[in-house]
């Protein structure tokens, strides 16, 4: 452990010898495991009734409903290639690093059409547990590193997230559309000194120095959220590091600029400290610190140049002959019907349902909600989450116990006997849409992309 940190830490926060070991200790001890439990796929108690199937051991946590400590007496299966997690009713997310939605959200579902800015949205853990608290929502998530965008693209297909459209700008970039926003969650690049319970090499290069040069960052990130939010709406900034820079400053720093502008709303019971700080030692989770304010006035007098540039986009909407064929293909297959419109980028098929004329024109996509798959030589190609990202179908599925799943999961084809024609098929366990599998001459393959399998 890095001894500048931990003096650091020590004078800040002024704690005593023992709380400095108890710190210290924490540290150096593994975290609870904890999951999310995806409820625009399950709910709790349907989970719950899952869970106890598989021998889980759940318990309740301070933070929702469906956070959950998790523990299991059968570990040969990682958690991440089990069939829950593959389908998407689980997210496995450190429990302090869901309190930004939780806060954001006071832990109440709403149904109001608002615009929301993830701003920095990967690996997507907070995006995806956006569209849980607000479902009918355009989740726009922004991610300014390209590399980590696949993460997002993942998380967001997996999880079904409906109402997610990815953009790939400097979160500076959001100033120049002001009042835009009527919900933001920044939860902030940083120093990252939550991992130090990992690695001892986490805070290797922890220096005040790099710390100062990461805060201008934040303040310049927040600024500009703060910019782009609607009057009367709500900003939730946050970072899952402990130094004060980082943190405290950086809400100082923005009260300094615009304090007649925004009010800090309180997220404690001690009102004469509205934030929230996890600690590892006091909550056995990450550093976490949360903050969340509500804009009160126009920022009238700050000359903000407005670019509101207008793209061409990479997406086309998929013209009216393709769009039949998408349709007839899943409406006579699966029995399904889409409400909302279809994209199409490198005969690769993307559906979404919500109405983005605004951001269509201003805004450049890497992404609009699902990835459903694509169109070859006139033909529609379905991929493995179109068979979890709905229910059960009406037609072409069929069963598959525990040993063809792991058949399955695992890269490996399973022959069939002769009933089975050849086409695509969701297949199901009991009542969980287990994906796509496609079956040809006889013998059946799943659509899970290589990535996802078991490793046996």
């Amino acid at each position: 452990m890095k001894q500048d940190f931990l003096n650091y830490i020590q004078e800040t926060f002024q704690f005593q010898e023992q709380e400095m070991k108890d710190f210290e200790a924490a540290l150096n001890k593994p975290l609870k495991k904890t999951l999310r439990v995806n409820t625009n796929k399950i709910s709790v108690e349907d989970f719950k009734a899952l869970a106890l199937k598989n021998n889980w051991t759940l318990w309740e946590t301070s933070l929702g409903e469906n956070m959950f400590y998790i523990d299991r007496e059968d570990t040969s299966l990682a958690l991440g290639h089990t069939l829950e997690h593959i389908a998407g009713y689980i997210y496995m997310q450190e429990l302090a690093a869901s309190s930004s939605p939780f806060y954001m959200s006071e832990d109440m579902i709403d149904e109001t059409e608002y615009n929301i800015l993830d701003m920095s949205a990967s690996p997507g853990w907070k995006t995806t547990q956006l569209t849980e608290y607000y479902p009918n929502s355009l989740i726009i998530a922004n991610e300014i590193d390209k590399s980590r965008m696949r993460q997002l693209h993942e998380n967001t297909d997996r999880l079904g997230a409906k109402n997610v459209y990815v953009t790939n700008f400097d979160g500076r970039h959001f100033k120049n559309y002001p009042e835009t926003f009527d919900k933001i969650l920044l939860d902030a690049p940083c120093s990252g000194e939550w991992t130090a319970y990992k690695t001892d090499d986490a805070l290797k290069y922890w220096n005040l120095k790099n710390i100062k040069r990461i805060a201008k960052l934040q303040f310049q990130l927040l600024e500009s959220a703060f910019i782009a939010l609607k009057v009367w709406w709500e900003l939730v900034y946050s970072t899952c590091t402990l130094n004060r820079l980082e943190n405290e400053d950086i809400i100082n720093k923005l009260t300094d600029k615009y304090w007649d502008y925004f009010r800090i709303i309180s997220l404690s019971e001690d009102t004469s400290n509205p934030l929230i700080r996890a600690w590892p030692h006091k909550n056995n989770t990450w550093g976490f610190f949360v903050v969340k304010l509500i804009k009160k006035e126009s920022v009238e007098d700050i000359k903000v140049k407005t670019n509101l540039q207008t793209h061409t986009q990479w997406f086309e909407k998929l013209s009216n002959t393709s769009e039949k064929t998408v349709r007839n293909y899943l409406t006579e297959n699966f029995s399904l019907e889409f409400p909302g419109k279809f994209y199409t980028y490198r005969n690769e098929i993307y559906y979404g349902e919500k109405n983005i004329d605004f951001f269509w024109e201003h805004f450049f996509f890497y992404k609009m909600w699902v990835k459903i798959w694509k169109l070859e030589d006139g033909e529609f190609h379905p991929n493995f989450f179109l068979g979890t990202n709905f229910e059960i179908f009406e037609k072409n599925t069929l069963p598959v116990n525990d040993e063809m799943i792991h058949t399955l999961y695992s890269g490996w084809e399973i022959e069939m006997d002769d009933q089975w024609h050849d086409g695509y098929y969701q297949i199901h366990s009991n009542t969980t849409p287990a994906g796509c599998v496609k079956i040809k001459w006889g013998v059946m393959k799943s659509l899970l992309e290589s990535r996802f399998m078991r490793k046996v």
